[in-house]
């Protein structure tokens, strides 16, 4: 034990003289594969529509307040069983005519990912019921998955395959019954889980053969398709895209189901209608769900010739509601970050007395990343002394010299830190309270999407008239808020790369940030691919 507080003071010793890069201090604490998993969370919530085309409502996001009272980290625990009955419609087409399902979905996670092992397995059942017993269309469905999965740095690998011996399906359309074969069918998914700071984004494949026996003998029915989906603390989607062909003893059927439920919080800022009253109004954050389905007959058998070549369903959910705190920010009248600032306070991005808050003067690093990891909802872990044995408290060793693990933001700097969103510079100091210029502060919320990778393009380049200042290391960044509209130029066309960011400024950027999550998103993944009329 001596002898290793003895190299650890050394290195310490060694970094501070002779200026190395922070990684190589910071590493004997925090290993590669600790900072890729610990401050991201597996998306458990992909196939909450199940796998077979249809629509369910979801498990919305949780709000603000129950955000903030979540469990902030849960590194290195095993998810528990999880239960979920959710609505459910599904389109059936077995008797080559479109008809609509109407039940419930039960979802059975029994576990999930532990990030403390690089392999693992778990099982997910999918439970469909009707509500309604006399019903014209009828479907029960019991199917177990097994899921295997593996952790590849921030990446997860799942592998669903049905299994056959817990496999049991019946479809009733009017007095037709179908029984499903599971000796004769089979079915498989696989994903790619990508859990990047401040968004999961995920995609995956569907291939399965259904065989029934039903009242005219044997009907195969085989699914190809693809799906994607994304969840972040703003917003999330799922879209499936199912090709589906259907071949009965004396006809058949080819056609395309679109799935989709997307999530998203609004503000609204909402005005007191009495005079005399301590606050002139607050906004409230209201969760928003959309559900729907389009599918579209491509070959459809000689009886159903007069049915039109596509439809829609949806499904309506309920807004859920919070009101947020109201803040006397009447100071800030006429500022043209005002909105931006009043937004971001609450929803406690921002934090501390308003009163306080300048605009105009310079926005530190250490303010910023703080801020950001609170816009992302970055899980952190509390401030706490660690303790060696036998209770007796280990020296304070913090990562870097200028944030003490006694600051407040201690805690919002080492998740972002952790989560590679913004490191420190040399001498093992952080910089905490040097102002942040604007190239940096972009490329940190470029970071916090996850989305570096679409500036990869070896000498990227801006439409900036001040492109050539841009430096080398934050110019992929640079060039990918500007191709997804956080980064613009001003009315000359500059974008001012070394220029000191303003508190003002900030929020505005920040709120741009926000904003991109929860609308942005959701057109790129949901309203390009489904095409529904919402």
């Amino acid at each position: 034990m001596k002898i290793k507080k003895l190299f650890v003071c050394l290195s310490l010793a060694f970094v501070f003289i002779f200026g190395f890069p922070l990684e190589a201090f910071a590493d004997q604490y925090l290993t590669s594969d600790h900072i890729t998993l610990t401050n991201n969370r597996v998306n458990n919530r992909i196939g909450d529509m199940g796998f077979f085309g249809g629509i369910s409502e979801g498990v919305r996001l949780p709000l603000t307040t129950e955000q903030m009272i979540a469990e902030s980290d849960a590194r290195g625990q095993r998810a528990r069983r999880d239960t979920r009955t959710m609505r459910y419609s599904e389109m059936v087409f077995l008797t080559g005519e479109p008809v609509q399902f109407n039940g419930n979905i039960e979802v059975v996670r029994g576990g999930g990912v532990d990030t403390s092992e690089r392999v693992g397995q778990f099982d997910v059942t999918h439970r469909v019921r009707p509500v309604m017993a006399d019903d014209d269309v009828l479907i029960t469905r019991d199917i177990t998955f097994q899921v295997n999965y593996r952790l590849d740095g921030s990446q997860v690998i799942f592998t669903y395959q049905a299994r056959r011996s817990s496999w049991s399906e019946t479809i009733q359309v009017g007095g037709a019954l179908f029984t499903l074969e599971p000796s004769l069918s089979h079915f498989g998914v696989s994903i790619i889980q990508d859990m990047t700071p401040g968004v999961s984004y995920y995609r995956g494949d569907i291939s399965g053969r259904l065989v029934f026996a039903g009242p005219d003998g044997m009907i195969t029915q085989d699914v190809q398709g693809s799906f994607h989906g994304y969840r972040s603390p703003w917003s999330a989607t799922e879209t499936h895209r199912l090709d589906k062909v259907i071949t009965a003893p004396n006809w058949g059927m080819h056609y395309q189901v679109r799935p989709s439920i997307t999530m998203n919080k609004v503000l609204q800022f909402v005005e007191n209608e009495p005079f005399a009253i301590s606050f002139e109004g607050n906004f409230r954050e209201v969760m928003q769900t959309n559900v729907g389905l389009r599918y579209d007959l491509f070959v459809v058998p000689n009886f159903s010739w007069h049915l039109p070549n596509y439809g829609t369903v949806s499904m309506e959910i309920p807004n859920a509601f919070e009101q947020l705190p109201a803040h006397d920010l009447t100071f800030l009248r006429g500022n043209p970050a005002e909105d931006d600032i009043r937004r971001l306070f609450s929803t406690q991005i921002l934090t501390g007395d308003p009163r306080f808050f300048q605009p105009s003067h310079a926005i530190t690093r250490g303010q910023f990343v703080a801020a950001v990891a609170r816009a992302i909802r970055l899980p952190i872990e509390p401030a706490v002394q660690p303790r060696a044995a036998r209770g007796r408290v280990q020296p304070d060793i913090s990562v870097f010299h200028d944030v003490p693990r006694t600051r407040p933001e201690y805690p919002y700097i080492m998740a972002a830190y952790r989560a590679r969103l913004a490191v420190g510079r040399a001498n093992s100091m952080f910089y905490f309270d040097y102002p942040i210029d604007r190239q940096e502060a972009f490329m940190i919320l470029v970071r916090a999407l996850g989305l570096t990778q679409m500036g990869l393009n070896p000498t990227p380049v801006t439409p900036f008239m001040d492109d050539s200042l841009i430096a080398p290391w934050a110019r992929r960044e640079v060039t990918v808020a500007h191709m997804i509209g956080l980064a613009v130029p001003d009315e000359f066309g500059f974008f001012h790369p070394t220029r000191q960011l303003s508190m003002g400024e900030a929020a505005s950027i920040l709120n741009e940030l926000v904003e991109y999550m929860r609308v942005v998103l959701v057109s790129d993944y949901a309203d390009q691919i489904v095409n529904i009329a919402r």
